[in-house]
């Protein structure tokens, strides 16, 4: 009688964990934050411009919480630079700005797009657009007025899309990526000895990622017309000539993310056609892409097919990638706003180390995340991630919603994911 009592006990703690590691699967989302791994961080409605509510990238502190850089809707409905940081469990941290955002006067119509924190916790977030700015603000939130003019800096750009990226050198120097590609002092100074008087040219349109090899040797990918290009530069900004041809490499597909290997090799992440899938329309199928290159700029014919992967995303026959990582095991996760008529979705995809897509994740590989609201669909963009040293994958990005005869209600919105 008792052995059989101790069989049933052993059999419902088997089904226990059993039923735990199922309920526990990579790319579901994590209970544990937010609402059901959800976070919507919401402006009410705005009745001038769309789209001033908006998150573009995060990064996660020693301590767990997470910042993120963005907007916020300002006084006339338009964007103001914003930062956000939350708890490990996503709500905001109240100790950080006025209740856990802060809102640059200085910054307006310019979203912050990337961020980076410093080896002290400072945080440093670059606007592009009319002007690249860059402010640093320091551990409670409040700018800091030790770098540039008042915690801010303008650097010289050329009018173009919002888009930039940015890092920390193990010096304290600060590289900036926008129209070119910039270094500061830890003061907000142009370093005059990098590049130019402290800027170096960048190919194609606005700079999409950013990335310090450990020789000291810096890359940005940048896109144009449809596909993306690498530059590999010299730490004094000059052109790498060994790499690729002169310095610089044309990518198959856009190209708004960029992973350093261990190896020495990179990984380029974006959205690329498949023509041989066309969408209701007879439009051609964009999916995701990723594709790895020697050190040399060669393409890395180990990985994937011939170098690369394109991976469609189910149900939908658009995406438009936003940002690559990589979690702690090697595997690769690639992020994007996934398109198919009139719903669009917070879509991602994860790969291992040497390019096939990861069934153990999500459906197949992918998951999606739609905000469906009864009858009407939002709109909403999937447009930064990082992931946490555990694994658990963030991803952040804006969501809008059409109220009738009274304007748009805009949010940004943090998802996080289990991870491996």
């Amino acid at each position: 009688m008792l052995s059989r009592r101790l069989s049933c006990i052993s059999l419902l703690l088997l089904s226990a964990l059993l039923a735990q590691s199922a309920a526990a699967q990579a790319g579901q989302l994590d209970p544990a934050f937010g609402s059901g791994g959800i976070v919507t961080t919401d402006f009410g409605i705005q009745t001038g411009s769309q789209n001033a509510a908006t998150a573009n990238a995060a990064v996660i502190q020693s301590d767990g919480k997470i910042v993120v850089v963005g907007a916020a809707p300002g006084s006339n409905d338009f964007p103001i630079g914003a930062v956000l940081r939350y708890n490990p469990n996503g709500s905001l941290d109240t100790t950080f700005g006025t209740g856990g955002i802060v809102t640059t006067a200085g910054i307006e119509d310019q979203p912050f797009t990337s961020v980076a924190l410093q080896s002290d916790g400072k945080i440093v977030a670059v606007a592009g657009g009319f002007s690249a700015s860059v402010a640093r603000f320091t551990t409670a939130g409040v700018l800091d007025s030790t770098f540039g003019t008042n915690g801010i800096v303008t650097l010289a750009e050329i009018n173009g899309p919002p888009q930039s990226g940015v890092l920390i050198q193990p010096d304290g120097k600060i590289l900036v990526a926008n129209h070119n590609l910039f270094r500061l002092l830890s003061t907000g100074q142009l370093d005059t000895s990098f590049g130019a008087n402290g800027a170096a040219f960048t190919a194609g349109f606005s700079a999409t990622g950013l990335a310090l090899l450990s020789n000291g040797e810096i890359v940005v990918t940048s896109s144009a017309s449809g596909s993306g290009f690498i530059t590999q530069y010299q730490s004094n900004g000059a052109l790498d000539t060994t790499f690729g041809v002169a310095g610089q490499l044309a990518t198959p597909a856009t190209a708004p993310g960029l992973v350093p290997l261990a190896s020495g090799e990179l990984l380029s992440g974006g959205s690329q056609t498949n023509s041989s899938l066309r969408g209701p329309n007879g439009s051609v199928a964009v999916g995701f892409a990723l594709s790895r290159y020697l050190a040399t700029g060669i393409t890395d014919a180990s990985f994937g097919t011939n170098g690369g992967v394109v991976t469609l995303v189910p149900g939908y026959f658009e995406v438009a990638t936003s940002g690559i990582a990589l979690e702690p095991n090697g595997e690769i996760v690639i992020v994007g706003t996934a398109n198919q008529s009139s719903t669009v979705a917070f879509a991602l995809a994860r790969f291992t180390a040497t390019g096939q897509l990861d069934n153990a994740f999500g459906h197949n590989g992918t998951v999606v995340t739609s905000f469906a609201n009864g009858f009407t669909m939002p709109s909403v963009s999937a447009n930064g991630l990082t992931i946490q040293s555990d694994g658990k994958i963030v991803v952040v990005g804006s969501y809008s919603l059409f109220v009738p005869h009274r304007g748009v209600d805009e949010a940004i919105k943090v998802l996080r994911y289990l991870g491996s």
